[in-house]
């Protein structure tokens, strides 16, 4: 099993060929994300796994006064984003990190983002990462996620037991490697909930993605 890291940095040169030509409805679900995003002047966002930044080039061409903090594993990958929006650098500020261990300012964002990258992690390390999000984003925040979900709970147990006998084959600890957990679209739906976020609204879906609209309550 490859690390996350690993995995990453290998592929970023062709990571925005592979997403446009091999992942399905890919730019309708980049352009989607996009169309949920504030047009209000200066609106602080927060992008986890931003990579390249294929839904940034979105945003940016929707707002382009977004501010905006970037995590990634990949110092490769940010590289790239980098040198696509270096004109905009005092409007981003990109972390090579992981998002669980990275400090998130309490109520310092009004938008919460992540595309195709919370899926390769399982239940209890998203809620963990949505609990971080929920407290990160001002009363009446959005965290706003297109991500890889699968229909079923069968199909779920199914990703969730292939994992651990690989885990168990390749004799490797816990730890950030590269293997798809997607949730159900229910239990997607019901660990937002579970960090607080209401409502939590099944937004959209396309092909294998879907995108899930997440509110503060006003008053936490």
């Amino acid at each position: 099993m490859e690390t996350m890291r690993a995995f990453f940095d290998r592929r970023a040169n062709s990571y925005e060929t592979h997403m446009k030509n091999k992942v399905e409805d890919s730019e309708k679900f980049y352009i989607e994300v996009s169309n949920l995003v504030p047009e209000t002047t200066g609106v602080s966002i927060l992008d986890l796994g931003c990579g390249t930044g294929l839904e940034l080039d979105q945003i940016f061409s929707r707002n382009p006064t977004a501010s905006v903090t970037g995590i990634d594993l990949s110092d490769k990958m940010l590289e790239i984003l980098r040198s696509k929006h270096h004109f905009r650098s005092d409007q981003l500020n990109l972390i090579a990190g992981s998002y669980f261990e990275v400090e998130f300012p309490s109520e310092g964002f009004d938008l919460a983002i992540s595309v195709q990258s919370v899926h390769h992690f399982g239940y209890g390390q998203k809620l963990s990462i949505y609990n971080k999000i929920f407290r990160s984003l001002v009363g009446n925040g959005m965290y706003i996620e297109a991500d890889y979900v699968v229909s079923t709970e069968i199909e779920e147990k199914e990703y969730r037991k292939r994992y651990e006998s690989l885990k168990s084959v390749c004799n490797v600890p816990d730890g950030f490697y590269h293997f798809d957990l997607p949730l159900s679209i229910n239990n997607q739906q019901a660990v937002l909930e579970k960090a607080g976020f209401m409502p939590v609204k099944h937004h959209a879906r396309y092909g294998n993605t879907s995108i899930f609209v997440s509110r503060e309550p006003i008053s936490k």
